[in-house]
């Protein structure tokens, strides 16, 4: 999988569903970080759906070439948290919860993109809605695991905060992961749990 046989159409599909699924997990998590008292988001420029304040650049570059990325980490500080370190998950949750009801919304959408518009249009709309919706479960999921720079790994600067230092290497591991299909071996059987739910895989 290094060198992904990958068509212009699914490079196309995909930057966009990059913007899309960016906007929404940084800005969810931004947004329920400000609200459980953590003010830094707003401040850093994050409290934001605008996709460009979100992508990270090797997270991009795995979900473009690759099918499995992540969003640029939103800077937390738990302990201005009203709910303390607790609040962590939730932030976690509400990020995967946003990307979720995204890809659910984008499959809901196939339906009247094959009803409405004309016949080549609403073939492309289709096929992109579906791929789209696809790559945000595996986005939403990969955000989970607990390693930084993924949402999931906000846990590791509490548990081991040495850990966050070491994030550009541990991004440039993810991405080995992920060009060599261990993201989707290890995510599979979960994927294929929430695919069928739905998309009715």
């Amino acid at each position: 999988m290094w060198l992904p046989d990958i068509t212009l159409q699914a490079i196309g599909f995909r930057v966009v569903t990059l913007m899309v699924l960016a906007g929404v997990q940084g800005g969810v998590v931004s947004a329920t970080s400000v609200l459980l008292g953590d003010k830094g988001p707003k401040y850093d420029g994050r409290l934001t759906l605008v996709p460009i304040s979100h992508i990270d650049p090797v997270g991009a570059i795995g979900l473009i070439f690759y099918g499995n990325g992540w969003a640029k980490p939103v800077a937390v500080d738990a302990e201005q948290f009203r709910v303390g370190p607790v609040g962590l998950v939730v932030v976690i949750l509400a990020g995967f919860a946003g990307v979720i009801v995204t890809a659910a919304a984008l499959n809901a959408l196939v339906l009247p993109a094959l009803t409405i518009l004309p016949h080549t249009a609403a073939l492309a709309a289709a096929a992109f809605l579906r791929t789209a919706s696809d790559l945000a479960i595996w986005f939403a999921l990969f955000s989970l695991v607990p390693i930084p720079p993924l949402t999931g790994g906000l846990l590791v600067g509490v548990l081991a905060p040495q850990m966050p230092r070491m994030e550009r290497i541990l991004a440039l591991l993810l991405l080995v992961a992920v060009a060599t299909g261990v993201v989707r071996l290890v995510l599979g059987p979960a994927h294929s749990m929430v695919a069928s739910f739905i998309l009715g895989a």
